[in-house]
């Protein structure tokens, strides 16, 4: 019979012999060492440990496979784990000798701290996208086209710029969970709701989505710095991302007619983007720009024409 050293419970043996399992709340730390593979037999060993670690080494094969889904999950357990034993210590008071109860609420206000710490890891925010725009991958999901986060399922030009983010073409985002449509109301606003999916994701990654509006690229050559504005030089484009401009879709970009000027809230800067300046071997030549209000546009054909820009600047 496997036994291992510590300091938790006697538990006793067939024999009547009694043995020490591996503290309770060093459990985590014990599966992760050995990895699923190798923790099986605690699983197999006696009643004792199966109890003790059955989850956590399903959770570990888990967290192996898929480690951006399931880490958080095992690490909330192990923090579980640790605050059920300080609970138990602390309520055993009637034989706990002095001092051991000062250490069980030392422990106590450690392992609150650590949830509390874990619980805004894994805070999440749900969102809707068209799903024939995303390619769904164990753990995350990867963009095949320059497309919209939502808050609802309606169409993107319905949508106010403060409700979606714009996600360029070859993103690997990392989500938590995604599943289908069910709120009767989202589906029925169009025959497509049904293609959309519901997404959760952590907030880091919608305050990095967010941080790019008002973010802009333009090719360099054609245009000419006056102050913090831009004056194109020839008939040009604002673009979503640094794609060539025959790659990119309509609402992507935005036509910019010969000298009318674009107002900016900092100097062009170059493109340091990861998921942009590998794009193309001229990206180079492009530049990042960040608008000081959103653009007024008028449309022709299945394009917007810059006219000018809004009085209000970004939220």
């Amino acid at each position: 019979m496997l036994t291992m050293a510590g300091v938790a419970a006697q538990q006793p043996t067939s024999s009547g012999e009694n043995f020490k399992v591996w503290p309770a709340d060093d459990s985590l730390r014990l599966v992760c060492l050995l990895q699923a593979c190798s923790a099986v037999p605690l699983v197999l060993a006696c009643q004792a440990t199966r109890r003790q670690y059955s989850d956590l080494v399903t959770l570990q094969r888990k967290a192996e496979a898929d480690p951006d889904t399931f880490a958080p999950f095992l690490e909330v357990k192990g923090a579980l784990a640790d605050l059920e034993c300080t609970l138990a210590a602390a309520s055993d008071s009637s034989v706990a000798p002095s001092g051991t109860l000062a250490s069980a609420s030392s422990s106590f206000d450690n392992s609150l701290m650590e949830l509390a710490n874990l619980e805004n890891a894994l805070r999440t925010e749900k969102w809707y996208l068209y799903g024939p725009d995303w390619e769904l991958k164990p753990g995350k999901l990867i963009s095949k086209k320059g497309t919209w986060l939502k808050k609802s399922t309606r169409f993107s030009w319905d949508v106010l710029e403060q409700e979606k983010l714009y996600v360029p073409h070859g993103i690997a985002m990392p989500m938590l969970q995604i599943g289908r449509v069910t709120d009767t109301v989202e589906l029925q606003r169009h025959e497509w709701a049904g293609q959309h999916r519901l997404v959760w994701l952590t907030p880091a990654i919608i305050r990095t989505l967010e941080a790019r509006r008002g973010v802009w690229f333009i090719f360099g050559p054609h245009w000419e710095v006056a102050g913090n504005d831009v004056v194109p030089a020839v008939d040009t484009w604002l673009k979503r991302s640094c794609q060539m401009s025959g790659e990119l879709q309509p609402f992507e970009m935005i036509y910019v007619p010969k000298e009318l000027p674009v107002q900016l809230a900092c100097q062009p800067e170059l493109v340091e983007e990861e998921w942009e300046k590998f794009r193309h071997p001229h990206v180079h030549q492009h530049r990042r720009v960040v608008l000081t209000s959103p653009p007024l546009t008028v449309k022709q054909d299945k394009y917007d024409i810059f006219v000018g820009q809004a009085e209000s600047s970004y939220k």
